[in-house]
């Protein structure tokens, strides 16, 4: 825990999550792991861990505060980020990770100015941030293959419908235990519900146009399944910790079925 404390490592499982399972789908998809892939994961780590301290520095700044280091441990961060990424645009002249990049610290910063406002916790802020991590999927993929095409885009697209997912599920679940929330709650349970039904459709209609393989399905199911599960039969407030490591266990199961659905249509 002092590790943590002292390297300002994010503690919220479902954040690792929503980093490394994109990344590892991308990897998976293109079917190798080499020298530039495991470039951009640790890349990718250390861009992903440098946010924190980038938070803490801003909060610190709008309040007129003193950072204690944060700058710093930030700018070191990004700094092993960008001699994590150099090579790849450099040497293995992989050109396309450089817009990819770009986005992802554009979307870094964003969420990140409006974490330091408190803006962050609603579903806008929180869909950006997946945005942002769910690159890493077409990243990962180029940056195995050294290819890009409509699969690394879909890679993209099912990796933020799938957290989106859990934004709205996790977000009901905690109201559900605030009584004096109570219009709140009813509010993210008519959330949850509208998008997980235009979820089902919506992958029903793409496995219907031949856009996916309908065992996509089968990668959504249990995030699917739990929400209706939730909506039949209601249940008493779980502790955080609980519902995140449910939340690992269906992403590590949605990691596993794209990749085994996907590997052989990109």
């Amino acid at each position: 825990m002092k590790a943590f404390s002292k390297l300002k490592l994010p503690r919220e499982h479902g954040a690792w999550a929503m980093l490394y399972v994109p990344l590892l789908a991308g990897i998976l998809v293109a079917g190798a792991f080499p020298l530039p892939a495991l470039m951009l994961v640790l890349s990718a780590t250390a861009l992903f861990i440098g946010r924190e301290p980038l938070l803490g520095w801003l909060r610190a700044r709008r309040r007129q505060k003193e950072s204690g280091g944060l700058r710093d441990l930030a700018l070191g961060y990004i700094a092993c980020a960008f001699v994590f990424g150099a090579p790849q645009i450099l040497v293995y002249r992989l050109f396309w990770l450089l817009p990819l990049g770009l986005l992802t610290i554009l979307l870094l910063w964003i969420t990140s100015a409006m974490a330091a406002r408190g803006r962050d916790r609603g579903v806008a802020g929180e869909i950006l941030a997946i945005s942002g991590l769910a690159l890493g999927a077409p990243a990962a993929y180029y940056a195995a293959s050294g290819r890009l095409g409509t699969g690394a885009l879909w890679l993209w697209v099912l990796s933020v419908l799938y957290f989106t997912s859990s934004v709205f599920y996790v977000k009901m679940r905690v109201l559900s235990s605030n009584r004096r929330r109570v219009e709140a709650y009813r509010c993210a349970r008519r959330n949850c519900a509208s998008y997980h039904a235009f979820l089902f459709l919506g992958l029903i209609a793409l496995a219907g146009l031949g856009n996916l393989n309908l065992l996509i399905l089968m990668a959504f199911a249990p995030a699917l399944a739990r929400a209706l599960f939730y909506f039949v039969r209601p249940m008493g407030p779980l502790s955080l910790k609980r519902i995140g490591v449910q939340e690992i266990v269906y992403s590590a199961i949605f990691l596993i079925l794209v990749a085994l659905t996907l590997r052989p249509a990109v």
